[in-house]
């Protein structure tokens, strides 16, 4: 009676071990030393996705990759952290709202549906205003969580200038430290996907 409680008792540890390793794997983190910007997902590999809301460009990519890059996180090996460039004037506004909702989000899914709703609103210019932002995330069930955005949006134009980006979209893929691919443009970034999701070993889909 007693081995067989002890061997529930272990097969129940080694099953709580094993779901708080796929809640990390799943849950936004803030990136290295501390900054708030947010990045979904675990892995060796990384990606970095530059855009603009009100960029057309940008958004047909991101509504292309919308459901690869889910499940690209959702499977684990990739780290994916969004960068929003700030080139049009209501940019910093809609920023502020993704990291916002992404400061509330329990998991990546969340704030890929606030993602998904700001880039909606930026291309029919149907929020131009807090209180737009605000009335069109109430009424999609996405939460908020305000907070001083500064140190994000300072970290945001680090990254900006570390990886030299000046126009969006531009995606940059880190295989290893000594191994970052630069792209931009789309058809420059859908080869670099597809390029990288071999190499994570997960089909390409369009």
């Amino acid at each position: 009676m007693l081995f067989a409680y002890a061997r529930f008792i272990n097969v129940f540890l080694n099953m709580l071990c094993i779901l708080i390793i796929l809640a990390a794997a799943i849950r936004p983190a803030q990136s290295d030393e501390g900054a708030p910007v947010f990045s979904y997902g675990a892995g060796h590999y990384e990606l970095i996705i530059f855009t603009d809301y009100f960029c057309p460009p940008c958004q047909k990519m991101e509504k292309e990759l919308d459901k690869t890059i889910s499940e690209m996180i959702g499977r684990g090996g990739v780290k994916v952290t969004f960068v929003d460039l700030p080139i049009y004037k209501l940019t910093p506004l809609y920023a502020k709202y993704f990291l916002y909702a992404a400061n509330a989000a329990p998991t990546y899914r969340e704030a890929l549906r606030a993602r998904q709703l700001l880039f909606e609103k930026a291309y029919r210019i149907g929020a131009i205003t807090d209180e737009h932002l605000e009335n069109a995330l109430q009424e999609a069930n996405i939460p908020i969580k305000p907070y001083d955005t500064r140190p994000s949006l300072s970290k945001y134009n680090d990254i900006i200038k570390k990886y030299e980006v000046r126009s969006t979209p531009t995606f940059v893929f880190i295989y290893s430290p000594t191994d970052i691919r630069k792209y931009s443009g789309s058809e420059p970034i859908r080869k670099g996907m597809a390029e990288f999701l071999k190499e994570l070993g997960h089909p390409w889909k369009r």
